[in-house]
């Protein structure tokens, strides 16, 4: 198995020659997202191209790729950082997915068949499991994968691919908000409520629940970084 094939936190030896870049920008996106590299951290060119065998190039290439997903910033003479997103920008983030994520649900509602109904449902099970077993990481995977599959079976590519590069940005917070236990039980009722509502192919039902979940995440990630809006006064001030 190839350093870049497996977990970020276990890499080291060479990479398989070919897509060099692409298999580069792969190692450094998994690092960035499951939190080895830090927001705000230099991405450290001679250490990374150490680490995943290659030569500074690739790395460096890597990085201004990273940097047009938004998961990485370039400063002329300063060099690539993991991006920083600011509080008003999550939120901002948060609403246009939440809206993506209720269509595509609406839209799977009236689609789903058996083999997908049976996907959904495995991964809500599995999320259950996961939180029985304090199993953090698998559910936060399992967690993204059924919110990738709901918006993939919609069958709208452009909602597709803007979903999840906004998701992207945000796993660069989201982790946080699963940091009390309760918060994964919480999700995944919203979850299974949510599934419910597309395998009974109620399209509005399907939306609302859809929407739900989105609001409930967004307080969870506030919640999570004790971020605390202003009341009336305050805005008024």
């Amino acid at each position: 198995m190839s350093p870049v094939s497996g977990r970020a936190g276990a890499m080291t030896g060479a990479l398989a020659p070919a897509p060099l870049a692409s298999r580069v920008q792969g190692a450094l996106e998994r690092m960035i997202l499951e939190g080895a590299l830090a927001p705000g951290e230099r991405l450290n060119e001679i250490a990374l191209a150490r680490r995943l065998g290659v030569s500074r190039g690739p790395v460096r290439e890597a990085a201004r790729a990273l940097e047009r997903t938004g998961l990485v910033t370039v400063i002329m003479n300063r060099g690539a950082f993991v991006r920083a997103l600011s509080v008003d920008e999550a939120i901002d983030i948060y609403e246009l997915a939440t809206l993506l994520f209720a269509f595509a649900s609406a839209q799977l509602s009236q689609t789903v068949d058996a083999a997908r109904a049976g996907e959904l449902v495995r991964l809500v099970d599995g999320m259950d499991a996961a939180i029985a077993a304090t199993d953090r990481e698998a559910f936060f995977e399992r967690n993204s994968r059924l919110h990738e599959r709901i918006v993939a079976a919609a069958r709208n590519r452009e909602v597709a691919t803007a979903y999840l590069g906004y998701t992207k940005k945000l796993q660069l917070f989201r982790r946080r908000s699963f940091e009390p236990s309760a918060n994964m039980g919480e999700a995944n009722a919203e979850h299974r409520r949510l599934v419910e509502a597309i395998l009974a192919g109620d399209a509005d039902l399907a939306r609302r629940r859809a929407e739900e979940h989105g609001r409930a995440g967004r307080a969870r990630f506030l919640a999570a970084i004790d971020f605390h809006e202003p009341d009336a006064a305050d805005r008024a001030a």
